[in-house]
């Protein structure tokens, strides 16, 4: 089996924790694929390297995230575009995407053994359009997020839903999220927690100009149109996942729907998601 391996060096403990990682892989026959700046640190434990992630995701059997949730939301959202599975190993504070967490280094043999199960989470198309022309197209695993500016005014949101008019809204900034995304930003702005196995659309405002503005639930097949009003010195910038940026610029509008592409976490545990939900965020 070939694994690929993706450490967050920033992590306290990376060095053991990788080491110790690769080494129960090879213990159980695997190859160990790394990305050449990784490999430079942890040369013992790789097998073949390259320095691009893409060859090394489409090469791979499935992709070892090890760090925390944005670590583990990176990796997956490659390894969903070549159709891989991921597990994620926790180092972080929550992991609330981790499937192990390094204490339970020892599960890993399951994977071996095919002792686990696939879950498939749902994904965000996000496309940016002016003109009929498209100016910026990506996926999304946890959310998009549309914030105004440092120094710019709030701005007025026009949604469309199904090409009917929907919502408007004045506000600091909109939030579209997946289920594995309500955990994230969402939530520290109010919105709901939804079980990762309901396939819907959350939409939550930021300080929305109102008492009466809340988050809304789309189903999944529905498909969402974002006219942002920008003026004068506006400013909204559009972030996917929280580290892929582009700058909305006047009379562009934002396309949000359901993803034919899924990211696929390997489930070693048997745990529920209220179970997990109460471990990870209310001890």
């Amino acid at each position: 089996m070939n694994l690929l391996v993706t450490p967050n060096n920033d992590k306290q403990g990376i060095n053991e924790s990788t080491a110790r990682l690769c080494n129960a892989l090879h213990e159980h026959g695997a190859k160990v694929f790394m990305l050449n700046s990784d490999r430079e640190k942890f040369r013992d434990c790789c097998d073949f390297s390259s320095g691009n992630i893409h060859e090394l995701t489409k090469k791979c059997d499935a992709v070892i995230a090890l760090g925390g949730d944005g670590t583990i939301l990176r990796s997956a959202t490659i390894a969903a575009v070549y159709d891989k599975p991921i597990l994620g190993m926790n180092l972080g504070r929550l992991g609330f995407m981790a499937g192990l967490e390094m204490s339970e280094l020892e599960l890993i043999s399951r994977l071996f053994t095919k002792e686990y199960e696939i879950q498939r989470r749902m994904m965000l198309d996000v496309s940016v359009c002016h003109n009929g022309k498209c100016k910026y197209r990506n996926i999304s695993l946890n959310d998009v997020v549309l914030s105004r500016g440092a120094m710019s005014h709030i701005i007025d949101f026009k949604i469309m839903h199904n090409s009917d008019a929907c919502l408007e809204y004045r506000a600091d900034g909109m939030i579209f999220s997946t289920p594995t995304g309500s955990t994230a930003y969402s939530l520290s702005a109010g919105g709901p927690v939804v079980d990762p196995s309901v396939k819907s659309i959350i939409l939550t405002p930021v300080c929305p100009h109102s008492l009466c503005n809340r988050s809304i639930i789309f189903s999944s097949d529905s498909y969402l149109d974002v006219e942002p009003t920008i003026i004068y010195d506006n400013e909204l910038f559009m972030t996917i996942d929280g580290d892929r940026v582009f700058k909305v610029e006047k009379d562009y509008t934002i396309h949000i729907k359901r993803s034919k592409v899924n990211a696929k976490f390997i489930i070693i545990k048997q745990n529920s998601f209220s179970r997990v939900f109460t471990e990870k965020m209310l001890h």
